[in-house]
């Protein structure tokens, strides 16, 4: 996948994850206020074990292209703020991200979100990305849709993986030709 090292917005720094992420990481995977909105592959509570697993697997599939992991730092405090993810090296795939609460609402999930996209876009290969979140997390649907994700419907069960707090719920595209790097 002809992805970046690092990718610059703005306000954040994108990069591949590191052992000096494991910290902050853990913290962040294992606030249920974060967690309780993602798939049940991420366990809850979430442990040192789980980030060293975590961290190890996103290092090595990023240097073999299959899935990229990026670690998301605040420019201006050098914080870990979340991490966000393309899960394959194919023309559809699916993105997922998560932030620390102390950044929701301030606008950094459009900001990773439309960096990483457009990258993705201009790689070649990628023509569609997916996304699924639940029904009730409204912020994250109303940032899909405000990037240009179109509803559509519920996962279909290739892509479906259900959330700790509710079932498997909405389901998200954006094709390439539908792509406004806004």
């Amino acid at each position: 996948m002809a992805f970046p090292e690092v990718i610059e917005t703005e306000r954040l720094h994108l990069r591949s994850y590191e052992t000096r992420d494991l910290a902050a990481h853990v913290e962040i995977l294992d606030n249920w206020a974060v967690t309780k909105w993602l798939s049940t592959n991420i366990p809850f509570p979430y442990n040192r074990a789980e980030g060293e697993t975590f961290i190890a697997e996103a290092k090595a599939q990023f240097v073999e292209g299959s899935s990229l992991r990026y670690a998301i730092t605040d420019k201006e405090t050098g914080r870990h703020v979340g991490g966000i993810r393309v899960f394959s090296n194919t023309p559809e795939t699916e993105v997922g991200y998560w932030l620390h609460p102390d950044f929701w609402g301030r606008g950094f999930g459009g900001e990773l979100l439309k960096a990483v996209i457009s990258v993705g876009f201009s790689a070649g290969i990628i023509t569609c990305f997916i996304a699924q979140t639940a029904s009730k997390n409204t912020a994250s649907r109303r940032l899909l849709e405000k990037v240009g994700f179109k509803h559509a419907g519920t996962p279909p069960p290739e892509h479906a993986r259900c959330g700790h707090e509710e079932g498997c719920s909405e389901f998200y595209r954006l094709e390439i030709n539908d792509w406004k790097d806004v």
